[in-house]
């Protein structure tokens, strides 16, 4: 990833006052990245400097480099003369982190599936259960939050923790992804694909647990709406002509 333009965070001293002893850069940064995470944050939404250094009662400085360390991460976009927003994936940004989430969670799962416990197996299940809970209580958010959850607890489950760093920071892009791309009342994820799954790894199955991976991240992708809608259009009705070609 490009480094971001540091123009899109100039200096201004006269808001640099704040109390830096307050929560610290990570803490502020897991706060923000928890929260498109969950998709409290819409893509778009902007993150003004000044709200952000009032709400924590730091310094401007150390939200700007806050900020600064999430656009590496993909999580925000910078933009000179505008600011810091919630990144808005493009549908190749989208199809590129499916992608990298095949390629890491191949690996993740043929990990997991050679060590994973009775007690594993447990937390899987009951995160599918919460999971499916959420769906029939139309808790989106809380949909998302748990899917996201069950491949984390894969990637804990596998003990990799550089993947389970790569993978984190990939599901939170997933999240504004989805958040940009679902189609309307049209969930793109499948409890029930993670719980076949869960049936691969309770047998210690890597190569079936693998493939049902793979299967249930294209999935996913293919459940996104990348293209706009067609319609018709009137144009009579948009240039307010009459049959008579007189002006409406």
């Amino acid at each position: 990833m490009s480094k971001p333009r540091s123009a899109a965070l100039a200096p201004d001293s006269a808001a640099e006052a704040g109390d830096d002893r307050g929560l610290p850069e990570d803490a502020i940064y897991e706060q923000i990245h928890h929260a498109v995470a969950r998709q409290d944050l819409a893509p778009g939404t902007r993150l003004r400097e000044e709200e952000l250094r009032r709400i924590f009662n730091v310094s401007r400085t150390r939200i700007r480099n806050v900020l600064t360390r999430l656009a590496y991460a993909g999580v925000v976009t910078l933009e000179p003369n505008r600011g810091a927003s919630v990144a808005r994936p493009t549908p190749k940004e989208a199809h590129d982190n499916f992608i990298a989430r095949r390629a890491v969670e191949e690996a993740i799962v043929r990990l997991a599936a050679a060590r994973v416990t009775p007690a594993d197996l447990a937390r899987l299940e009951a995160n599918i259960d919460a999971e499916c809970a959420a769906r029939q209580a139309g808790d989106q958010t809380a949909m998302v939050w748990l899917s996201g959850e069950f491949h984390t607890l894969l990637a804990e489950i596998a003990g990799n923790t550089i993947l389970a760093r790569i993978l984190r920071d990939l599901i939170t892009r997933e999240a504004l992804v989805i958040a940009t791309y679902e189609r309307q009342g049209k969930p793109s994820c499948s409890h029930e694909e993670h719980s076949a799954i869960l049936a691969a790894l309770q047998h210690r199955d890597a190569d079936t647990a693998a493939r049902l991976m793979l299967e249930h991240l294209g999935n996913v992708e293919d459940r996104l709406y990348f293209d706009p809608p067609e319609r018709d259009t009137d144009l009579s009705r948009i240039f307010g002509r009459s049959e008579k070609g007189g002006a409406g």
